[in-house]
């Protein structure tokens, strides 16, 4: 389930009006289809920052790619050092 946040102020705390949602904090009104959804993780550069820390800093490599794996179980170069050992 994504999360509503207000624009103005970033609450996520919305009370219900009739046709509208308004901001517990700031009080700013959002037509309720309008309001948008806006939660999202990505984390591509997180398996990135790991993949170069493997490349980089092979006495480590392992611990880097068990971290790859819980981000991302299917990752073929993590996949290749987990199986190196």
């Amino acid at each position: 389930m994504k999360a509503k946040i207000c624009q103005m102020c970033g609450s996520n705390d919305f009370y219900d009006d009739g046709n509208f949602l308004i901001c517990k904090y700031c009080n700013t009104k959002y037509k309720k289809d309008l309001i948008k959804n806006t939660t999202k993780i990505d984390l591509n550069d997180d398996v990135n920052r790991l993949l170069i820390k493997c490349k980089h800093d092979p006495i480590n490599a392992y611990r880097y790619a068990v971290l790859i794996l819980d981000i991302d179980p299917f990752n073929k170069y993590a996949l290749q050092i987990i199986n190196r050992r």
